[in-house]
């Protein structure tokens, strides 16, 4: 089993995109897509992401108020793909372990993909996490050191 990912974007092309560019990884897991802010909080909440690959600009909720609904401590990791520069320090604030601008291309969105210290919970102590990314709350660690 893979990295259980979630793809959120209002934009069909874009979510084609970002799904064609994750097929090549076996160890990513796509679980399901989302077009608008509200369903993504109801796939976060139902689903339990390992990643989130979120838009910020969408109608109706954007993808800081994704944050915002699901809560901070319930969020898992997200990268942010956007196609506005505007809101990086915004997505880092929010904890964002990536930020990927509109339209990417393959290299720069490899180097988005998950490392393994990206999904590892507390408990995991063998690994080489990053010590903000430590304290995301998963109750299992995705990366090959497990835990």
């Amino acid at each position: 089993m893979g990295l259980r990912t979630l793809i959120v974007d209002d934009e069909p092309l874009a979510r084609r995109r970002i799904r064609a560019l994750l097929a090549g990884h076996a160890d990513i897991e796509i679980i399901g897509e989302c077009g608008d802010g509200a369903a993504a909080v109801a796939a976060i909440r139902e689903q339990s992401p390992d990643l989130v690959f979120l838009d910020i600009q969408m109608p109706e909720m954007d993808g800081f108020g994704v944050i915002e609904a699901v809560g901070a401590a319930r969020m898992p990791p997200v990268v942010f793909v956007t196609a506005y520069d505007r809101y990086a320090l915004a997505a880092f604030d929010a904890s964002a372990v990536d930020y990927v601008l509109k339209p990417f291309d393959t290299e720069r969105f490899a180097r988005a993909l998950p490392l393994r210290w990206r999904t590892c919970a507390p408990a995991c102590s063998r690994c080489s996490c990053r010590p903000s990314h430590r304290a995301t709350r998963r109750s299992h660690c995705a990366c090959p050191a497990g835990s």
